[in-house]
């Protein structure tokens, strides 16, 4: 009997430390595929504007109308976004990017509604996300359409699931012209599940990376567009977007 308790004792050990293996080479599998920002993205920490707090970055210009959530791309650093949300903040707004678990937005949702507790105001809200950040937003705006103004999908759409056509949000869809990771019969057939009020934009020359300041994404076409060209771009749509949702 004593020798068959050691025996399921050594069973239990063994497969434990096979979890704990198999954890860590997860977690360094992720890390080692995860996009860093790169060193122009991450010099903007330096400026005055720009916060790191606990559970997210915020961006604050001095006076600003709109605040905007922006969720990251799968696997992208959330400081890779930085570039983005201070030529936002440029046109006034206040931009706020989360840390997410693992760097994956689906795995927290809902993450805007602790940015939005914690910074109280009148402002409309609007929730952003790239890639697999924008199809994570996509899911709490299917959930909680009245907390937010508008939905923004840079290189994203809903997944089947998410079904917003008969909503009133203002949403806004972007893409790139020369995109090669993000699926285009997909995002052609969830056109149904989007407002029949949508914006759709093409970036002309642009690609699915300069969403973002990480560097080139495995699987993507070569944009002709420079990072901040592109990115100016971005900005100029969601501001005249926004501007004229507010009118």
């Amino acid at each position: 009997m004593k020798h068959k308790k050691t025996a399921w004792k050594k069973w239990f050990v063994g497969i434990g430390i096979i979890l704990i293996l198999l954890i860590a080479f997860g977690f360094f599998y992720l890390r080692l595929n995860t996009y860093q920002a790169l060193p122009e993205a991450t010099v903007l920490f330096e400026d005055e504007t720009v916060k790191q707090e606990e559970d997210w970055i915020s961006v604050t210009p001095d006076n600003f109308s709109d605040q905007i959530v922006l969720y990251s791309g799968g696997l992208v650093e959330t400081a890779a976004y930085l570039p983005l949300a201070k030529d936002l903040s440029n046109e006034g707004y206040q931009v706020f990017i989360p840390d997410m678990p693992l760097n994956l937005a689906i795995l927290n949702t809902d993450i805007i509604d602790e940015i939005k507790e914690a910074n109280p105001s009148d402002k409309s809200w609007w929730l952003a996300g790239h890639s697999l950040g924008g199809a994570s937003a996509a899911i709490y705006a299917d959930d909680k359409a009245d907390e937010i103004e508008g939905l923004i999908l840079l290189a994203a759409y809903p997944s089947d699931e998410n079904d917003l056509s008969e909503t009133s949000l203002s949403v806004l869809s972007i893409i790139g012209s020369k995109d090669g990771v993000m699926n285009t019969e997909q995002y052609a057939e969830t056109k149904d599940l989007l407002p029949n009020e949508t914006t759709y934009t093409e970036i002309v020359g642009g690609n699915h990376s300069n969403f973002g300041t990480y560097g080139f994404q495995e699987g993507d076409r070569k944009s002709d567009l420079t990072n901040n060209e592109q990115q100016h771009q971005i900005v100029q749509v969601i501001n005249d977007f926004i501007i004229d949702q507010n009118q």
